[in-house]
């Protein structure tokens, strides 16, 4: 009784660990919203931005200086006349200096905030790829998951091919060179299983990458689902795009923050203007040659400065900002073209997985027909258990190529999605619905 409750706890055990390192597409993505060190970064750069944003309008309000002294003099007189004697001096400084003409202040008042901007594009340029690529990588696993059960499959049929032929040779029904190659089969089909084993360890190493979490037991997908293909305009997607998709708002900033820094740097050539407002108070004790006294200064200047010679370093700054601009603009116009070469190739992989999911759910109908009709003719000792085997084997493969054609489907649908409108985690909620476990 011991013994037997003894085993019953171990299973329950290795029950809720498998449990704990098991997970959906839902869980993988709200792991890797958590951890995924891309996106860490990505929020540093937006507070990072922020803080230099602050930098920048702090310049416009006074910077006030306090300076605070206490001194002792202590003279020893060895020689001569006079009446000097230890004292000491206390001594008080204020002073305030409030920019009233900084005409590059409003420039890097603008490229702070153009850049604030830009990063927060980012974040939400990041948070949509997040979605896509999560479900990039899960596709992966449910898809090397499902070729290795398909693999083994192939790899007992290789093996019972070559016991067959090996039967065959010592009758010598087949010559050597026949059996060479059902031996060769065999060893391709454990190198490719072997394969696929190393592919998936490594599409798992970089979920963990993403999520922080190792996992062993993914779902699979449902293939009895009704999935819905919706029709898309390309010319609309184009046309929202090219104003509204993120990596084309991030180069537009990037074109105002090199106009607002060529702006900043003409400023250089441009007069300064400040008020300056200082107060001095000193207090020294007796002692001294003069005895004890008590000082008091305050004052209050306009402070103009025009600059003359810099050494070029203006000018200088100033064609480095135009020619940074003119890159900028360039940059612009290379992320049009690519993204319009991106959506087109997304838009035609789009139409070809609507179009290859019907051929593949036929073939995939037409497999599991030819393998229940073998299956049958092996009951009544018509086909042999190889003949089985390999249609086993056919129709996991067609099996699996219309769950891949599926989810390219939907792969294609979330890139377009991130192109025309936003992705949210109601996308990835509607496609965990479509797996089981």
């Amino acid at each position: 009784m011991f013994k037997k409750n003894k085993i019953s706890v171990f299973l329950m055990t290795a029950l809720f660990c498998n449990l704990s390192l098991a997970a959906d597409l839902l869980d993988v993505y709200k792991r890797a919203l958590e951890n995924d060190n891309q996106i860490k970064i990505i929020d540093a750069d937006y507070f990072i931005a922020q803080e230099q944003y602050n930098q920048t309008l702090s310049t416009v309000f006074p910077e006030i200086n306090l300076t605070a002294q206490s001194k002792e003099n202590h003279i020893d007189r060895y020689e001569g006349g006079g009446n000097l004697r230890d004292y000491r001096t206390d001594s008080y400084s204020l002073n305030i200096t409030q920019p009233i003409l900084r005409l590059g202040l409003f420039d890097e008042l603008d490229k702070a905030s153009e850049n604030l901007n830009k990063y927060n594009v980012n974040q939400r340029s990041s948070q949509k790829d997040l979605i896509v690529n999560s479900t990039r990588l899960y596709f992966s696993l449910i898809n090397l998951k499902n070729r290795i059960v398909s693999s083994e499959i192939k790899k007992s049929m290789s093996e019972l091919q070559l016991s067959n032929a090996r039967l065959l040779f010592q009758n010598g029904l087949i010559t050597n060179i026949e059996l060479n190659k059902y031996k060769s089969n065999y060893r391709l089909a454990k190198i490719e299983l072997q394969e696929l084993e190393n592919e998936f360890v490594s599409v798992k190493q970089d979920v963990y990458l993403l999520t922080g979490k190792e996992i062993i037991e993914i779902s699979n997908f449902d293939i009895k689902i009704d999935l819905r293909i919706k029709e898309y305009d390309i010319e609309t997607i184009l046309s929202r795009a090219m104003s509204e998709y993120e990596t084309i708002k991030m180069a537009l900033h990037d074109v105002s923050i090199a106009k607002n820094d060529l702006s900043s740097n003409k400023s250089g050539y441009f007069p300064t203007v400040d008020i300056v407002a200082s107060y001095d108070y000193t207090d020294t004790s007796s002692g001294s040659y003069r005895g004890a006294s008590t000082q008091e200064i305050s004052e209050i200047s306009l402070v103009f400065n025009l600059p003359i010679f810099e050494g070029g370093y203006t000018n200088s700054k100033v064609r480095e900002s135009r020619h940074n601009l003119e890159k900028m603009k360039f940059t612009l116009d290379l992320v049009r073209k690519k993204l319009k070469k991106d959506i087109v190739n997304t838009y035609n992989g789009y139409v070809l997985n609507k179009e290859l999911i019907e051929v593949r759910r036929n073939n995939f109908e037409e497999e599991k027909e030819n393998y229940l009709t073998i299956k049958n003719g092996f009951l009544l000792g018509v086909n042999s258990d190889i003949q089985v085997t390999e249609a086993n084997y056919n129709l996991h493969a067609a099996k699996n190529e219309y769950i891949q054609s599926m989810m390219n489907l939907i792969l294609s649908d979330l890139e377009i999605k991130k192109y025309s409108q936003d992705l949210t985690i109601q996308d990835i909620e509607s496609i965990n619905q479509w797996l089981v476990w």
